[in-house]
């Protein structure tokens, strides 16, 4: 028998190589040269969201938008939504935004160029009336508002009006449009009217119904299981709070008639929600009515006023020492309302125990304004001369504690808490006045027109004392 294996002979012979097939070289090239630059785009995206310091501006008193100004800082990563622990994962729904034609999408709220809508144009629905703004830096921001299509509806409002959301990364120079979660305007308990972004991923649009995002608005999913209706939320520390209410009001004034309320909170990058101890009463609230800050946060319902620590968890009412009673908190924490019909708008000072408070009559008259050292125990009158109108909203500036006032007749600044100026705008005031006011550095600052008629909101650069429309 022969040794001889041909196999073996195979195995040790040389074997050339088949050439690759043309063209090979070049599409690997190609590839390569694409996911370079996907990974340097992630990792841009992924550096500007660390370094977002964010600053969601809360809205005012009774109306389609309520709130005040609320510096917040955070940093959370978004994880799936517990509600899905009860069995059926949420439902998470995708909006139609307006883009050019050809474009990619969704939007989200990281800015043009930094995300899914990198070269392209997204135009903000038609005849966009603003009721809610936000802002997570000093550039990057989101206004909430109604949208009119016209007698003929065309995406994304499918009907004759609809919520949209557009965003902004020029504070205000310029709008894209965003998603908006899968809810009319308020009527009764159904709808949303408000937004509070966190940062780029984390947001919530809310009043009545409660609707979550943690993609940077390119999906949202409704939160079931709160025992009422949300007319105020605000985030300070990675944390969200929700002031949750029973109401009777009814079409868009979903936060007439509310007699007792509970201190929602969760973390920020999930939907967890809890009652937070200390902070649940039988007063009415209204939207606006949540302050937040570093140090210490303020819950004013009815004509008591609460206060915790954001770090602790734990609320309780504020007792008022002896000496000087601001008329809205004369019912000394056991009338429903207040003195006279009083009601108060509040901001705070950050940090520390500082907090101001506007008081204002029903009967009219100019608000009086107090300020306490030391969380509401104590208080001092401060000045009214030239503030004219029905406080509506407060702002303090971060730093130097200038405030800024929205009323029935316009924006007013002060710097000494004694005597106010009426602010410079372009154009008239509008016809209702402002209903909101926030500051998000010591200079910049925006405004949302009362009423939810008017198609621009307002924007300051220099501290309160001029203001630029911004139509959107």
């Amino acid at each position: 028998m022969s040794d001889f294996d041909p196999i073996d002979q195979w195995l040790g012979t040389d074997v050339e190589l088949l050439s690759p097939a043309p063209g090979t070289f070049d599409r690997i090239h190609r590839l390569a040269r694409r996911r370079k630059a996907m990974t340097a785009a992630a990792t841009a995206v992924g550096a500007a969201a660390a370094i977002v310091a964010a600053v969601v501006l809360p809205q005012f008193l009774p109306g389609f938008l309520p709130g005040h100004s609320n510096p917040n800082r955070i940093l959370t990563s978004g994880s799936p939504s517990p509600s899905a622990r009860h069995g059926t994962p949420p439902a998470r729904h995708r909006g139609t935004g307006r883009r050019s034609a050809g474009g990619p999408g969704p939007a989200s709220l990281s800015p043009p160029g930094q995300a899914s809508i990198s070269g392209s144009v997204f135009q903000p629905a038609a005849n966009f009336a603003p009721h809610s703004v936000t802002f997570v830096s000093g550039q990057v921001g989101a206004v909430l508002g109604l949208a009119r299509e016209g007698d003929k509806a065309k995406p994304p409002c499918w009907q004759a009006s609809c919520v949209a959301i557009a965003g902004t990364s020029s504070y205000g120079q310029s709008w894209y449009a965003m998603d908006a979660p899968p809810a009319g305007p308020p009527s009764g308990a159904s709808g949303v009217s408000q937004v509070r972004f966190l940062n780029a991923s984390d947001g919530w649009a809310f009043g009545p119904q409660l609707f979550s995002t943690h993609d940077g608005g390119i999906t949202w999913t409704r939160v079931n299981g709160l025992p009422g209706r949300v007319i105020d939320l605000s985030t300070v520390s990675g944390t969200a709070y929700a002031v949750v209410a029973a109401c009777g009001g009814q079409g868009p004034d979903y936060a007439a008639d509310c007699t007792s309320f509970a201190l929602y909170a969760s973390p920020a990058g999930y939907d967890a929600w809890q009652p937070v101890k200390g902070a649940a009463g039988d007063q009415p609230v209204v939207p606006g009515a949540l302050q937040l800050n570093d140090t210490a946060g303020y819950l004013l319902a009815g004509s008591v006023l609460y206060a915790g620590s954001p770090a602790s968890g734990t609320w309780g009412r504020v007792s008022i020492g002896s000496g000087l009673v601001p008329a809205c908190l004369d019912g000394h924490g056991h009338a429903h309302q207040a003195a006279g019909g009083e009601y108060g708008v509040i901001a705070p000072v950050n940090p520390g125990g500082g907090l101001y408070l506007l008081c204002q009559g029903d009967t009219g008259g100019a608000p009086a304004l107090y300020q306490s050292a030391d969380g509401g125990r104590t208080w001092q009158p401060g000045g009214m001369k030239g503030l004219r109108g029905r406080a509506r909203s407060l702002a303090v500036t971060p730093v130097s504690d200038s405030l800024v006032a929205a009323t029935s007749s316009g924006l007013y600044y002060s710097t000494d808490g004694r005597t106010w100026h009426l602010a410079s705008l372009t154009g008239r005031v509008p016809a209702a006045g402002f209903g909101f006011v926030g500051m998000t550095t010591q200079t910049q600052g925006v405004a949302v027109p009362a009423g939810g008629k008017a198609e621009k909101i307002f924007i300051t650069e220099d501290g309160g004392r001029t203001w630029q429309a911004s139509s959107i």
